[in-house]
């Protein structure tokens, strides 16, 4: 009975220790040097508006080889704009697209922000429906 009950304790600690371990992995912050970026896309007749914007954390020095794509949601390209970058902490870009009602896209970007001495590639996505 003392051997089961030892097995059982023993068990439930590993079990413990497991769960412990995958929980601090996942509060690991994002990314440490953006604070934020901001993604929008909109209509207007038959044009979309796309538009970024990529805050660094204080201690940024630039954000450079940004590329932002603009694809139906089929995997179609539409638009792309490659080598934006910008000194500072912050990096906005808007640029325009001919576009069709009745199709979704998909505008995305990737980046790469330098922070004390470190390089971070960013990127994110966003999907909407032009009704």
């Amino acid at each position: 009975m003392k051997r089961v009950f030892k097995l059982l304790v023993l068990s439930i600690s590993i079990l413990c220790l497991s769960v412990s371990a995958s929980a601090v992995m996942a509060i690991e912050p994002f990314s440490i040097n953006t604070n934020t970026y901001t993604l929008f896309l909109t209509f207007s007749g038959n044009t979309a508006y796309c538009d970024l914007t990529i805050t660094g954390a204080t201690g940024t020095t630039h954000i450079n080889n940004c590329t932002i794509t603009l694809k139906e949601s089929n995997g179609t390209p539409v638009s792309q704009w490659t080598n934006l970058s910008a000194s500072g902490t912050k990096l906005t870009a808007s640029r325009t697209a001919s576009v069709s009602t009745g199709k979704t896209y998909v505008l995305s970007f990737s980046a790469t922000v330098h922070r004390n001495g470190v390089a971070e590639p960013i990127s994110g996505s966003i999907t909407r429906t032009y009704n």
